[in-house]
């Protein structure tokens, strides 16, 4: 059985979404950055991504050296994983993961838990409550939980953001 750790100095994931509002009821462009590996003496092995049922759909991007997968989960919501198909990633090399996003219908605060599974059966759960990230700024370095702010049409029209394309995605399973 994997231990499971929540130790934001261990590990660190974090949400940016690169200048772009996410708007309610849009699609856009969002990156799951997990910064480095466990600890200096574990390397990554597979990152897992969980978002609720309240997000309409996510469509992860080719990342290479890494084999993606995507479900609708029974309860709702998604789980995307990453498997590294290489070598492990050595603690000190960032890895970036982009995601499309249907993003869900009103604005608030929404939450991805993340997990990092490591060599020497090391696993890292990321879950814990800090600040979400906004257009402007990743969710911070130190962060165990990667939260993003969904704002509504007028929000990002009042602030000048560029809000984000309304796009239907294929929400299937792969």
């Amino acid at each position: 059985m994997l231990g499971w750790f929540a130790s934001p100095a261990a590990a660190h994931a974090i949400i940016d979404l690169d200048g772009v509002s996410a708007v309610a009821g849009t699609t856009s462009q969002m990156t799951l950055e997990v910064q480095h590996g466990c600890l200096p003496a574990e390397a990554t092995l597979r990152v897992d991504a969980f978002v609720g049922r309240l997000w309409r759909g996510v469509e992860p991007g080719a990342v290479p050296g890494w084999q993606t997968t995507v479900e609708r989960l029974p309860q709702g919501g998604w789980h995307i994983a990453w498997t590294n198909l290489g070598p492990p990633i050595p603690f000190g090399t960032a890895s970036f993961f982009p995601i499309e996003v249907a993003w869900p219908s009103k604005a608030g605060t929404y939450a991805m838990r993340v997990t990092q599974q490591c060599t020497n059966g090391a696993s890292y759960d990321w879950n814990q409550q800090y600040f979400p990230a906004t257009a402007d700024s990743p969710s911070p370095p130190l962060t165990p939980r990667p939260e993003v702010k969904v704002v509504s049409r007028a929000e990002a029209s009042t602030a000048n953001a560029q809000p984000a394309r309304p796009v239907h995605m294929n929400t299937h399973s792969h």
